[in-house]
Parts: structure tokens; sequence; C-alpha cells
């Protein structure tokens, strides 16, 4: 609707949205293809400010509803793409050599999307991880001060969060 409508032409915009969504492809086991989803977006800002106003916005949305004890914002920093490139390679390298202990989920995911076997729920999987290498080892300095400033605002504002160095959700649609 925004690029239908000429919003994000030239523009700096925030917006939301907020209501039913459908899942196009077949849902996987324990997912709705109907699902209600409220969201915020950003579009022409990419400083940490803006990073850390749909973070702030979110924060108080948890305890709006009462549920910002029961939640963990977790917080990662994408790099840019030569940085998780070259993250890739060594963790593919690294996985590599111990494929026969990565659940099958995960030597599957070795071949098509490595970065995703972060995410995997395998305990031996994860205890493999422990050794691997970490993407915030490969960030470039430029990203890794906007993922501080980020930090810093997050903390002035007492919003608690985590580091999570495996969290590699967002990879096709987010940058540092």
């Amino acid at each position: 609707a925004c690029e239908q409508h000429g919003l994000l032409y030239n523009q700096v915009q925030r917006l939301w949205y907020m209501g039913p969504m459908f899942r196009y492809e077949k849902p996987q086991k324990g997912r709705l293809r109907q699902f209600h989803q409220v969201g915020v977006e950003a579009f022409g800002m990419d400083g940490p400010d803006i990073d850390a106003e749909l973070l702030i916005l979110n924060a108080r949305l948890w305890e709006q509803l009462g549920i910002g004890d029961a939640v963990t914002l977790q917080l990662n920093t994408l790099g840019k793409s030569e940085d998780r490139a070259r993250f890739k390679a060594d963790l593919v390298c690294y996985l590599s050599e111990r494929k026969d202990q990565l659940d099958e989920d995960s030597q599957r995911r070795l071949e098509s999307n490595p970065l995703r076997i972060l995410d995997s729920k395998g305990t031996s999987t994860q205890s493999l991880l422990d050794g691997a290498p970490s993407l915030l080892d490969y960030i470039d300095e430029e990203s890794m001060l906007h993922f501080n400033q980020l930090k810093s605002i997050l903390d002035a504002a007492e919003i608690s969060y985590e580091i999570n160095p495996r969290l590699v959700r967002g990879l096709d649609y987010y940058g540092k």
C-alpha cells in the first residue's frame, strides 16, 4: 500500500499496522494460516536512534499489556553483508568439521541456510555452537558503533535487554 500510494518516495515515514495476516504457503506445524499482528515500520531513517525508538515503543507496549516481566528483549547486530559473508564461511567450516554431531535439521541447513543453525533448538547442536565463531567478532567498526549507540540509548531509557549473538532472524530485511 505504501509503494502503491507513493508514501515512501523520497520521504521519511513512521507507520503502524494492526490486523489479520495470512500465510500464503503451507503453514509449519503449530502455525495457523491466519494470525493477528501489530507492527511498526520506519522508512528513510537509519540511525541507532530510530532503532531505539522502535524498541522502546515495543517495551512500553509489553508493559501496557502486562507482559513486561514475562518477555526478554534480545539484541544482536548483523553488521554489513560482507561481515556476515566472512562469518558464514568460518561458521560453515567449523560446523562441517563436526557435521556428524549436528542434528538432522541442522545437517540439512548446513547446505541451504547455515546461519539458521544458530536458531537450532537441539541441545546437542546448541552445545556444539558454544565453541563456534561468534558473529560479533566479525562486525565492522561502523556497525559496532551503531550497535553500541543503540545500547546506550536503551540503557538511558532503562530498557533491559540481553545480547544474543545467535539471534539471526531477519537476515533478509535488516542490516546493522
